[in-house]
């Protein structure tokens, strides 16, 4: 049994009784800089911009936008701003879903599951129908079958 004394260090390197801090090359993107970059790709997916276009309009590079949605990089406060009014949103939409400072998983919603590609169709697809009250009516059938209990897979075709 190894026993740490005064002095020591644990196996980390860090002298006994205090606390490592923690650092993104150990410990990996902190889960609050992860989220609030999954807000940031699914809040792009909506709006139907590809990286390369917000990156843009907000001034930096690509890469810099997939580092941002990854959470490799953290968002400085400015440039956050910048992305929520580019992206027309508050804020404060990138950090729904935390709790108490904790992240929760990207994805816990039925949206935010959805793919860029699925979402760009399913909106084409709604503002294609012409007729108002038709449109309404595919809104109503949508929203039934989402708030149903395990109906919506009773709906969807089975695959053979």
């Amino acid at each position: 049994m190894n026993v740490l004394r005064a002095g020591d260090r644990d196996s980390t390197g860090t002298p006994e009784g205090t606390r490592r801090r923690r650092t993104a090359k150990l410990d990996g993107p902190h889960p609050i800089d992860v989220h609030v970059g999954a807000r940031i790709r699914h809040r792009r997916a909506v709006v139907g911009l590809n990286q390369t276009e917000l990156a843009l309009k907000v001034g930096v590079t690509f890469q810099s936008i997939q580092k941002y949605e990854r959470g490799t990089n953290r968002v400085s406060a400015s440039r956050l701003q910048e992305i929520a009014h580019v992206l027309g949103v508050p804020v404060s939409h990138f950090f729904e879903g935390l709790d108490s400072g904790v992240a929760v998983p990207a994805a816990t919603t039925a949206t935010d599951a959805l793919t860029s590609q699925e979402i760009r169709d399913l909106n084409n697809a709604y503002a294609a129908i012409s007729d108002k009250a038709l449109r309404q009516a595919v809104l109503h059938l949508l929203r039934s079958v989402a708030e149903a209990p395990g109906s919506a897979a009773a709906l969807l075709p089975t695959a053979r």
